[in-house]
């Protein structure tokens, strides 16, 4: 999940875009072809009909919303020692447009117990919420 990041960068306003939507309920090659098309022309997507029910997608959003509204030395305690946790990433052509926040995980469940300690300040909590996620 990624959440604007309160701090603004560049002050000048960029237009906005209607992102593709992908339905992944259509034929598998073809739904293939939409998911290249638009990563070749947007570099982004929206996914419709993926299987993971709205409760879960709430509560995997609260927990990402109370992450996020951490200070800044609260969330680097969950950064990348490796490939996954916490990032903070500036964008733009020159880095100057704004911030991107982002946390990543690894699949495997006992990499997600270890990583949620410093990740929420309930962590079997936000372990329950993301777990439905990887089983899926």
């Amino acid at each position: 999940m990624v959440v604007a990041s309160p701090t603004q960068i560049h002050g000048e306003k960029l237009l906005a875009i209607e992102l593709p939507v992908i339905d992944l309920s259509g034929e598998r090659s073809m739904v293939s072809n939409l998911i290249v098309k638009a990563c070749e022309e947007y570099g982004f997507f929206k996914v419709k009909n993926h299987g993971v029910p709205h409760d879960i997608i709430a509560k995997m959003e609260n927990e990402s919303f109370n992450f996020f509204a951490k200070t800044f030395d609260e969330k680097q305690k969950a950064g990348l020692a490796n490939s996954f946790g916490y990032g903070c990433k500036n964008i733009g052509f020159n880095g100057d447009t704004g911030e991107v926040e982002y946390l990543l995980f690894n699949t495997n469940p006992l990499s997600i117990a270890e990583r949620s300690k410093t990740i929420s300040n309930d962590p079997t909590e936000f372990r329950q919420v993301l777990t439905p996620f990887i089983l899926l």
